[in-house]
């Protein structure tokens, strides 16, 4: 049967503005694991995740300033199912190669310790014993409001973590000082010495990918204060051969800080932008908007999905929905929409989407970062319906074929479509 045709109508979701109600983004985002059930990693049928990180009360953590660096580098390897980006590193001396999710929604890292019985994993495990770089750190009962909640134990002086994620999945184990030792672009080796990290004991429903997580947000125990707050993210494709080496995470004064910029919002360890116009290959139509208009989006790379809020999300659904009726069979799959056939023989009838930022800066996605292939006989939608109707998520799926810049000390991201290969 040949391939069914049509015209292809153009539309914009227009996000109007509407007057600032000053609030407390933590307590907004706490309501959404009760209202929102999302899969997890360990369930690979439906294999997206939503990672932010749940944050407790407390006070915007500030930014540590330390001397200026070269750019140390971190090679990503793109996982499919669940689509994520793992950066290679290593822990210890002697060093022992770590697989690490990429996380700019938490602040807090943490490996996979030896001994963890909950742990799935391909690589060695890291023994903590065995490194001559490792202590353990204490922390006092004021600790138990932080995030990551923090416990002494008054037995051995050690104080133990608990890092919850709103999927469900946490990670639990001992707070401890590590060096951890990255590449550099002169093909060297940058070691950082004393960095607070989890050493995790024990894994709750999920991360049975790699072997634990680099927390990229801003906080208290972020990395980022060795790197004078600037990093920035080149994501290639999840349907590109993992071991071409293309992505990459570059840290400190390297930090590829090119294309459209926009301001950067940090609350409560968390990364916010304006979106003011959703589009849906370029035409316009009005709806009512009740996003809050500062800060409107998170950019969280341990989201797989783009979670788009309330009416934002059912407009731009009721037109992709008008575009593709007729030409393919929908279906729902939990949460998710799907269709049967695959993304690159229904390439020619699938759309483009653009998120347009405050100021101008925009993310295009294509059908491969729209659509996300489940098997050889159907794909699916990668967006969803945000947990709450005045905040969207923009997760992995989203920022392929992109270098995203964070630089934090002059509150400002970039958005580059471009190849990595040009700029590793």
């Amino acid at each position: 049967m040949p391939c069914m045709s049509f015209k292809q109508t153009e539309y914009t979701v227009s996000l109007k503005p509407s007057s600032f109600i000053k609030m407390k983004i933590h307590l907004v985002i706490l309501l959404v694991l009760s209202i929102y059930a999302t899969p997890t990693l360990a369930k690979p049928a439906r294999p997206f995740i939503l990672k932010l990180v749940r944050h407790k009360a407390e006070k915007n953590s500030k930014l540590y300033k330390t001397k200026e660096s070269d750019a140390t580098i971190s090679h990503l390897t793109p996982n499919r199912e669940p689509p994520v980006f793992l950066a290679k590193l290593s822990i210890g001396e002697p060093p022992v190669p770590q697989l690490l999710h990429v996380d700019t929604g938490s602040s807090f890292t943490w490996v996979k310790c030896g001994g963890c019985i909950t742990c799935q994993t391909q690589f060695p495990g890291y023994n903590p014993t065995a490194s001559s770089t490792y202590s353990s750190v204490s922390c006092d009962d004021s600790s138990y409001e932080s995030s990551p909640a923090l416990s002494p134990v008054k037995r051995t002086g050690e104080c133990h973590y608990r890092e919850m994620y709103f999927d469900g999945s946490e990670s639990r184990g001992t707070l401890a000082k590590e060096t951890i030792l990255f590449d550099t672009e002169d093909d060297g080796i940058e070691s950082v010495s004393n960095v607070e990290f989890g050493c995790a004991h024990d894994i709750i429903d999920g991360f049975n990918v790699g072997t634990g997580l680099l927390g990229l947000a801003y906080g208290k125990f972020s990395i980022l204060k060795q790197f004078s707050n600037k990093f920035s993210l080149c994501f290639e494709t999840f349907s590109d051969d993992p071991s071409s080496g293309h992505s990459f995470l570059a840290l400190g004064d390297g930090a590829r800080t090119t294309g459209q910029s926009t301001s950067l919002f940090m609350r409560y360890g968390h990364y916010h932008v304006d979106i003011e116009r959703i589009s849906i290959d370029g035409r316009t139509i009005n709806i009512p908007n009740q996003l809050t208009p500062i800060g409107n989006t998170i950019i969280d790379t341990g989201t797989s999905m783009l979670n788009l809020a309330g009416e934002s999300y059912s407009e731009f659904k009721t037109h992709i929905d008008s575009l593709l009726d007729g030409h393919l069979n929908n279906f729902m799959d939990g949460h998710l929409v799907c269709y049967n056939g695959t993304i690159q023989h229904e390439l020619p009838q699938l759309p483009t989407i653009t998120l347009t930022f405050y100021k101008g800066a925009s993310l295009e996605l294509d059908p491969t970062s729209l659509f996300h292939q489940l098997g050889d006989e159907y794909f699916c939608l990668s967006v969803m319906m945000s947990p709450k109707i005045d905040l969207s998520i923009i997760g992995t799926n989203a920022l392929q074929s992109y270098n995203i810049g964070f630089d934090l000390d002059n509150e400002t991201i970039y958005f580059d479509k471009i190849s990595c290969d040009y700029l590793d």
